[in-house]
């Protein structure tokens, strides 16, 4: 009788469990798209990317575990699919990969209010020079334009008959543009604002409006969403609150990283 009634006092000294408390099993690409995602390969990083960091931070509040997983892009979907991912960190929604997996959504469309990394990738071009931006089309190409980032960029560029050529590394593209052997470079605004002005030296300026803009949400699979449904809105509001505060602290220190 005393050792039950110590037991009870001790269940309610015991702090509560969280009422969502779970683990959620993300898988997320192994390329460096930094600051959204940083570093290569399998590791999850001490930083692992403000996008990650982010989703982090949605799920601690609620009380769930993260376990994160690094796989090239093409076998992501196959792993959530199979049953051993939950879902995917950083997925631009489309009609097909939706019958497979739950977006956040509102009005039948992906909830733009709720993604956790919004790429703009932006025109650059020198100052001066007779290449033209109307939002549809670039006009005055006389050299390829340098491109880098998701290949939805190259794929766009392509579509509209324009050479291209893909280079990485945002200093060598900047660098190649004030030199002229690229027209024009289409870039993420967060890396190519920086290089402007870093070596712009006010010779290069940026045209606007973003030539492509990608939302990146984090869908989980249909079987977890029917089994987790409030969790998962939940975590996709948490997402979308703790974003905008999130990237304003986190993208100087990414940015600042080697």
């Amino acid at each position: 009788m005393i050792l039950s009634i110590l037991a009870i006092v001790l269940a309610l000294l015991l702090p509560p469990v969280p009422a969502h408390a779970l683990e959620l099993r993300l898988v997320y690409t192994d390329q460096d798209t930094r600051p959204y995602l940083a570093g290569t390969g399998t590791v999850v990083p001490a930083q692992p990317g403000i996008a990650v960091e982010l989703v982090q931070r949605a799920a601690s509040r609620l009380g769930a575990s993260l376990r994160l997983t690094r796989l090239p892009a093409r076998r992501m979907m196959e792993e959530v699919k199979a049953g051993r991912q939950d879902g995917i960190l950083g997925f631009r929604y489309s009609q097909d990969r939706a019958r497979d997996l739950a977006f956040p959504m509102r009005n039948g469309m992906p909830d733009t209010a709720r993604h956790a990394a919004r790429l703009a990738h932006s025109l650059y071009r020198r100052q001066g020079s007779a290449i033209s931006w109307d939002g549809l089309h670039i006009g005055g190409l006389q050299t390829p334009v340098a491109v880098s980032g998701t290949q939805l960029v190259s794929e766009t560029l392509l579509a509209q008959g324009i050479e291209i050529v893909r280079i990485e590394s945002s200093g060598q593209m900047f660098g190649m543009l004030a030199l002229g052997r690229v027209d024009a470079v289409v870039i993420l605004d967060i890396l190519g604002d920086r290089q402007m002005a870093e070596q712009g030296g006010g010779r290069i300026e940026k045209l606007s409006p973003p030539v492509l803009v990608e939302d990146f949400h984090v869908p989980v699979s249909q079987r977890f969403y029917a089994a987790n449904r409030d969790f998962t809105e939940q975590l996709w509001q948490r997402i979308g609150a703790l974003r905008d505060a999130t990237y304003n602290e986190l993208t100087p220190v990414y940015l600042a990283s080697p």
